[in-house]
């Protein structure tokens, strides 16, 4: 089977051959916003998209405008950490000049999360970027996961891990994909 890395590197050359990255991110985000799971959602949290993610600054407004508190993750340490922002003033940038949360982390219960990955198959099982923050923390996750990705990040077999946790949900530009049948 080919390398975790090998994979990165196919699927992001695929990404930016997409000429249309908005209008798919415009149909992933709306897809996402009509699930049960998400509409029923007062907790979200939502990772803030890399260069090659869908942009998820849309789907922060959207919650916010539907009343639900959004939640955004930090990398420490200890591993990941979460908080709660108010606006998009509560960011700034961090390692690798990605935007991090200024406010302090809470405990409170996140209902349903937003999963970021590079490469995914359909059993929900997903490669990121290597550092484990997100397995780790979906070890004692008792929420929603929904990983958001293109078409071209979907295939039909990937490296697993025993450590190696996967999302409940996979929502693409052309279909909504229902990884655990204990999602129902």
């Amino acid at each position: 089977m080919i390398e975790k890395k090998q994979l990165r590197q196919d699927v992001h050359r695929q990404i930016r051959e997409l000429d249309d990255r908005s209008d798919r991110d415009r149909v992933i985000i709306h897809t996402l916003t009509e699930l049960k799971a998400w509409q029923e959602a007062d907790t979200v949290a939502v990772t803030l998209a890399l260069d090659l993610e869908i942009d998820t600054l849309p789907l922060i407004r959207l919650a916010w405008k539907a009343g639900k508190s959004v939640f955004v993750p930090k990398v420490t340490k200890q591993g990941l950490t979460f908080h709660e922002i108010h606006s998009l003033e509560d960011l700034e940038p961090g390692v690798m000049n990605i935007l991090e949360p200024t406010t302090e982390a809470t405990m409170r219960s996140i209902d349903v999360c937003i999963v970021p990955g590079r490469v995914f198959d359909r059993s929900g099982y997903r490669i990121g970027w290597g550092g484990g923050y997100y397995d780790r923390y979906l070890a004692t996750y008792k929420g929603t996961t929904i990983a958001l990705a293109y078409d071209v990040q979907l295939l039909d077999e990937i490296p697993i891990e025993p450590h190696d946790i996967p999302v409940e949900f996979i929502v693409t530009e052309r279909e909504t994909i229902l990884c655990s049948p204990s999602s129902l």
